[in-house]
């Protein structure tokens, strides 16, 4: 049976890991220059962009290591079964 801990944290991590990924697409594709500064995307500068990219991303990252944890008894069966293979 899954637990409801396991589910929240696999949704957390995935949609973390979204938010991780588009901030940094919209931080790529930013235009560089001097006046780039006052440009404004969805109400965020390029700090604000830069800001929500790195919180995202750390807390993507503590997501995946607690998901690590809950189902590190299942990732050791895992890499069991492939070493017998």
């Amino acid at each position: 049976m899954i637990s409801t801990a396991r589910v929240v944290v696999f949704f957390s991590a995935v949609a973390l890991g979204i938010v991780s990924l588009l901030t940094g697409l919209v931080l790529y594709f930013w235009p560089r220059g001097p006046r780039s500064g006052w440009l404004v995307i969805m109400g965020l500068n390029k700090s604000g962009w830069s800001d929500l990219h790195v919180y995202s991303s750390i807390l993507a990252l503590l997501a995946i290591a607690v998901h690590l944890i809950l189902n590190w008894k299942s990732i050791k069966l895992y890499v069991k079964c492939l070493k017998e293979i």
